[in-house]
């Protein structure tokens, strides 16, 4: 399997974790930011770790059994690089459009508004089709690692995938 492929599954789980660890007492509230590569993927964030590989593994599990939906999350970065692009173009497109002054002000604002409505959707899809995958099938967790970084608490979760 190509390291494209590889990353984009790596992501899913890593979203797919990230929201249980979120939705569960000991992560609710508390910051948390994931990184994918092909080999696995980070989990950053002050989480015992014992939750975060029960967490994992419970994420690998669900999506295995057919949960596709945590693949996708709302506070992907590729979420937040589709509504920065469209705002930006929105914004700008909209000014130079209007003529620029208080009209194109006024038409880079509400484009901009619009934008950020439609980046929420438009987001998900390309998490779905380009940066994300649910299909886990024949992925393993070899092992969650902590590490620290200072006084950031990082955990790396080795994946592999068989067959």
């Amino acid at each position: 399997m190509n390291p494209w492929r590889k990353t984009k599954r790596n992501h899913g789980l890593e979203h797919a974790t990230i929201a249980l660890l979120l939705g569960r007492p000991s992560g609710a509230g508390r910051p948390v930011a994931g990184y994918s590569i092909p080999g696995g993927f980070f989990v950053v964030g002050d989480l015992p770790s014992g939750h975060v590989e029960d967490a994992a593994r419970d994420a690998l599990r669900l999506m295995q059994e057919g949960d596709r939906g945590l693949a996708v999350s709302p506070f992907c970065g590729t979420t937040i690089l589709v509504t920065a692009a469209l705002a930006t173009a929105a914004s700008v497109g909209g000014y130079q459009r209007a003529g620029g002054g208080m009209r194109g002000f006024n038409r880079a604002f509400s484009n901009t508004a619009m934008a950020i409505v439609a980046a929420r959707p438009l987001g998900r899809i390309v998490q779905e089709r380009c940066t994300t995958s649910a299909d886990v099938g024949s992925m393993a967790i070899v092992r969650v690692t902590p590490k620290r970084l200072g006084s950031v608490r990082v955990h790396w979760i080795s994946t592999r995938f068989e067959g």
